[in-house]
């Protein structure tokens, strides 16, 4: 759910967030009570415990030159990127399947962030005008055929922290807060806690939490495969991978868009919680994980008074296949899988024009847990 520049109104980010989404339709989380949950073991070290490791901040904004930084430990806030526009990420595309460019070709000299017709003065020596991306450019000075394999990732503007890699994760615990509000306007901000796969955020399964500001008071839960792979195959012909190099054909596109597999809708990715009526966004640990009932494997979630140590809604649990003709998402390829998890805001406004609660969203975030991780 991370940072990649193409622009997808979908559910995730993210992954680091990444992408814009909107969540009212998704169905409530059943109250069906777990059979089990895991033992929780720090993954980013932290002032409470020697366990975990230090974590990596990023944050992707304003063309900033290192968006990485190595060695950060816990508690931190995270803040809302200052600026509409995003980077480049010093990490390239990996060779397949072919991450491409746009759906004209090769990458254009661009605005990761801003929309195609938003042009502003970059301060460079010297300045000059540079608009927005084109929907579907994801890389830096790619191939004239559109393919970006080791070139660099271009990310929408977010910021966060993602752990070390750790060893056999059966899920997620994060302590801490989703703060602040926003204006209506186009585009969207997400915080967002989730595991993921890859290093790099592309085509591989993750899952986690997030938080749309533009919803009051809800909470997704969402499940994914091949993240932040395609763009709408809806919307036309712009891909961000696909199966066959230089063909972008509806039928050689890889699906992910909206939490999907190919043709086979309807299918619940993702699931809400109403925190309205416990008075909303708190500092809790919230978690989410995999267990095994009768032979099949479901998620967990709840959310936990640290204060109080009870919880703050009934714990829910379910089966991210529920309803699919066919076993779509591979959750037990990912109990006791190798991963990372990130924890951060994605903020996509194409226009400039969205409006912040002051103080502006933030994450405070003191404890980033994986359930049976060993390192």
């Amino acid at each position: 759910m991370m940072i990649v520049a193409g622009l997808m109104r979908r559910i995730v980010l993210a992954a680091v967030l990444l992408y814009p989404g909107g969540v009212a339709g998704t169905p409530i989380c059943p109250q069906v009570t777990p059979a089990m949950a895991p033992a929780w073991v720090d993954i980013v070290s932290n002032r409470v415990n020697g366990a975990g490791s230090p974590g990596l901040w990023f944050e992707f904004s304003n063309i900033e030159k290192t968006p990485r930084q190595p060695g950060r430990s816990l508690p931190l806030t995270v803040a809302i990127p200052a600026s509409a526009i995003g980077a480049y990420d010093a990490h390239t595309f990996p060779g397949g399947p072919p991450f491409y460019s746009n759906a004209s070709g090769a990458s254009i000299d661009c605005l990761p962030g801003l929309d195609p017709s938003v042009v502003v003065t970059v301060p460079e020596r010297p300045p000059h005008m540079t608009a927005g991306c084109p929907a579907g450019q994801v890389g830096e000075g790619c191939l004239a055929d559109g393919d970006c394999t080791g070139h660099r990732i271009l990310r929408t503007p977010s910021s966060g922290i993602q752990s070390a890699l750790a060893h056999g994760i059966t899920g997620i615990s994060y302590l801490g807060t989703f703060d602040g509000q926003a204006g209506a306007a186009p585009g969207g901000v997400t915080q967002v806690v989730f595991f993921h796969q890859s290093a790099d955020y592309l085509a591989q399964l993750e899952y986690g939490f997030l938080r749309d500001i533009a919803v009051p008071n809800q909470i997704t839960f969402y499940w994914q495969s091949y993240a932040n792979c395609t763009l709408q195959p809806a919307a036309g012909p712009n891909t961000m991978c696909t199966t066959l190099e230089g063909i972008r054909e509806p039928s050689t596109y890889i699906f992910t868009d909206d939490l999907l597999p190919p043709f086979n809708a309807p299918i619940t990715g993702a699931c809400n919680i109403d925190l309205g009526p416990t008075g909303g966004f708190g500092r809790y640990y919230y978690s989410m994980w995999i267990f095994s009932e009768g032979g099949t494997f479901e998620f967990g979630m709840s959310i936990l008074d640290p204060n109080t140590s009870m919880l703050v809604v009934p714990e829910t649990s379910i089966d991210p296949n529920i309803g699919a003709p066919a076993t779509w998402f591979p959750i037990s390829t990912l109990n006791g899988a190798d991963g990372y998890v990130t924890a951060g805001i994605a903020r996509y406004d194409p226009f400039r024009t969205q409006t912040f609660s002051i103080p502006e969203p933030t994450m405070t975030i003191e404890r980033v847990a994986a359930g049976n991780a060993s390192q």
